[in-house]
């Protein structure tokens, strides 16, 4: 299992760092940013701002990865007209 935990406060993570050292868990720290794709791992849930933020991407048609919807209609309408033949 995971735990990922965002802490500004150095004091606080230290506490939690040494209570869950002294209840036996194994505790690995990286003071590294989390990737954009962190935060859809399985088995946790997005949380209500990222749900928000992947919505507003849709809307906007905001995705980096891929193409826009109004693309992909037009390459499925002439995909169906080769098939079709």
């Amino acid at each position: 299992m995971k735990l990922i935990v965002e802490t500004k406060s150095r004091d606080k993570f230290n506490t939690l760092l040494s209570f869950l050292r002294s209840n036996g868990y194994k505790v690995q720290v990286q003071d590294k940013p989390l990737k954009d794709e962190d935060w859809c791992m399985p088995g946790r849930a997005a949380t209500d701002e990222e749900q928000e933020l992947l919505a507003n991407a849709m809307v906007q048609d905001d995705i980096t990865f891929g193409k826009s919807t109004e693309t992909l209609k037009k390459d499925m309408v002439k995909w169906m007209k080769q098939v079709v033949k």
